[in-house]
C-alpha cells in the first residue's frame, strides 16, 4: 500500500521536489534527536546540570505553548490535576484544636486566598507546576496575625540564592519584574526556611542579607523540568506528521476522475474547456458521447498504515507523560482488563504527586501557625484528596457501613466522617463534619443513622 502512495506522490510532485522534501525531514529529525550535539549537555560546565540556565528558560516557554495550543499537551495537564485534585484538598484538624483551627480557617477561607488556595486555585498551582516544573508561593505576613499567599512567575526569579556550603540550603531570591505600567523592578525575598534573614553570598560574591517583607516558599517537582520537557520533540512531529497526511490527502483529492477523449489535442481543449472551473453539484448526471470514456480514478490512501506510524509517535508522548495511549482520543484499543493493569502505575503515580502537594501545604500551613504563635505539638493536620479511582466507590462505602455497624462509636471521629463524606463527594466535608458535631452532641443516635442511611443510598445507586 505504501508502495503504491508513493508511486502517486511522484507522479503529483516534481523528483527533484520530491527528493528535497525527504532530505528535509530526514535532517530536521537528525537534528532534533541528536541532543548531545546541540549543546543540552555542557561537558565543560562546573555544575553536574545537563541542561543551561537558558536552556531552562527555553523548554519553559516551548512547555506552555505547547499545554495550551497542542491536544496532546493539553490533555496530559489536565489529566494529572484532575486524577490528583479533582474537586480539591481538603484539611481538618483535631475538634479540640481551637487555636489551630482558628489560624488555619482565616488563612484558608480568606476572601483574598481564595484564588491561591480555593479549588480552583489548587487546580491552577497544579497546572502551573507541571508545565513550568516548579512554582514560587510569596506569603505576605500582615497585621492581626492575617497572612496573604500570591504565585510568583519562575521567569521573573533570577537566581536563588544558597548557602556556598549547600547548595539545598535555600536562603533567598532575587526577582525582576516589570509592573502593568512597564516600570522594572528588583528585589529580594527570604525563603521560607530563612525566615530570620541570615545573611549569605550571592553569586557575584555580594552579601545578602536585607529583603523584601514577603516570605516565598518554592516547590519544585522532576528535578524543575516541565513534564512536557521529553514529549515536546514528538508533540511537534505528530503536528507535522498529520499535517503532512492532510497534504497527501488534499494532493490524492486534486483530480477525481479521468477522461479519455478520442481525437488529438483540439477535442482535449474543448473538453476542459467545458469542464474547467465548473462546480457540479452531487449527485448529477454525467452526460458524453462515444468520444469520451470518464472513470473514477483509484487512490490508495495508506490510511491504516499512517495509522500505526501516527500511533507510534503517540506512544512516545504517552511514555513521557506517564498516562496510558488510551487516555488520549482511541478508546478503541482499550478494554476493562488492560485498563486495570496500566492504571496501577498511574494510581502510584498520582497518589505521589499527591504527597508532593501535601507536604507542600504542610510546609505553608506551619509557617501560619508558627507566626499565630500556635504550639508546634499542635500543628497536626489532616488532609484528604478526592479518592483517584472512583469505581471504588461502592467498595469503600460498604466496608464503612460495615465497621460502623460493628464498632458505632468510631462515628464520632472526624477522619472517618472526613473519608465518608469525600466518597459522598461533598464539596465541602468540613462544614458538614462541624454540623454533624454539633448534632452528635445533642442526639448521636440521629447522627449516626444520617450517616448510614447516606451510605446505604450510595450502594444502592451502584448496585
Amino acid at each position: 500500500m505504501k508502495d503504491k502512495q508513493a508511486i502517486r506522490l511522484r507522479e503529483l510532485v516534481p523528483r527533484d521536489e520530491l527528493e528535497f522534501l525527504i532530505r528535509e525531514a530526514t535532517q530536521a529529525v537528525e537534528d532534533d534527536l541528536a541532543l548531545e550535539d546541540a549543546g543540552w549537555i555542557n561537558l565543560s560546565g562546573t555544575t553536574g546540570d545537563v541542561i543551561t540556565a537558558q536552556e531552562r528558560i527555553t523548554n519553559l516557554k516551548l512547555s506552555r505553548l505547547y499545554a495550551v495550543k497542542d491536544p496532546m499537551g493539553k490533555q496530559a495537564i489536565r489529566l494529572w490535576t484532575d486524577y490528583t485534585f479533582g474537586s480539591g484538598m481538603t484539611w481538618s484538624v483535631a475538634e479540640d484544636n481551637k487555636e489551630a483551627k482558628e489560624a488555619l480557617k482565616g488563612f484558608w477561607d480568606a476572601r483574598v486566598n481564595r484564588k491561591i488556595l480555593g479549588a480552583a486555585g489548587q487546580r491552577k498551582s497544579s497546572n502551573k507546576l507541571l508545565i513550568d516544573g516548579e512554582v514560587y508561593f510569596a506569603i505576605f505576613l500582615g497585621a492581626e496575625r492575617t497572612a496573604t499567599i500570591r504565585r510568583i512567575d519562575p521567569l521573573e526569579i533570577t537566581e536563588i540564592i544558597t548557602d556556598p556550603d549547600d547548595k539545598e540550603d535555600e536562603k533567598f531570591y532575587r526577582r525582576e519584574w516589570t509592573d502593568a505600567q512597564g516600570i522594572s523592578h528588583k528585589t529580594i525575598y527570604r525563603s521560607t526556611d530563612n525566615i530570620k534573614g541570615e545573611a549569605t553570598l550571592d553569586m557575584y560574591g555580594n552579601s545578602v542579607q536585607k529583603t523584601d517583607d514577603a516570605l516565598v516558599y518554592r516547590l519544585e517537582y522532576n528535578d524543575r523540568n516541565p513534564l512536557l520537557l521529553p514529549a515536546l520533540i514528538w508533540m511537534k512531529y505528530l503536528t507535522k506528521f498529520l499535517g503532512s497526511r492532510i497534504a497527501v490527502m488534499l494532493a490524492l483529492a486534486k483530480f477525481a476522475w479521468r477522461s479519455k477523449v478520442k481525437g488529438g489535442q483540439t477535442a482535449v481543449d474543448a473538453i476542459k474547456a467545458k469542464t474547467d472551473a465548473q462546480t457540479i453539484a452531487a449527485g448529477s448526471t454525467l452526460l458524453e458521447n462515444l468520444g469520451v470514456d470518464t472513470t473514477p480514478i483509484k487512490t490508495e490512501t495508506g490510511a491504516s498504515a499512517a495509522y500505526q506510524d501516527g500511533r507510534m509517535i503517540k506512544l512516545q508522548i504517552a511514555a513521557a507523560v506517564g498516562i496510558p495511549e488510551q487516555y488520549f482520543g482511541d478508546i478503541s484499543i482499550g478494554n476493562l482488563a488492560t485498563a486495570k493493569t496500566v492504571e496501577l502505575p498511574m494510581m502510584k503515580m498520582f497518589q505521589s504527586y499527591q504527597k508532593v502537594w501535601s507536604d507542600a501545604y504542610q510546609d505553608i500551613d506551619e509557617i501560619i501557625l508558627e507566626y499565630n504563635q500556635v504550639a508546634p505539638d499542635k500543628w497536626y493536620i489532616d488532609r484528604d484528596f478526592p479518592a483517584i479511582a472512583p469505581e471504588d466507590v461502592a467498595a469503600a462505602a460498604t466496608a464503612i457501613v460495615q465497621i460502623l455497624q460493628v464498632m458505632p462509636e468510631l462515628a464520632d471521629s472526624n477522619d472517618v466522617k472526613q473519608i465518608a463524606l469525600m466518597i459522598l463527594g461533598v464539596n465541602d466535608p468540613a462544614e458538614v463534619i462541624e454540623q454533624l458535631s454539633k448534632e452528635a452532641k445533642t442526639n448521636p443516635e440521629i447522627a449516626l443513622a444520617k450517616v448510614l442511611k447516606e451510605f446505604r443510598e450510595v450502594i444502592r445507586k451502584k448496585i
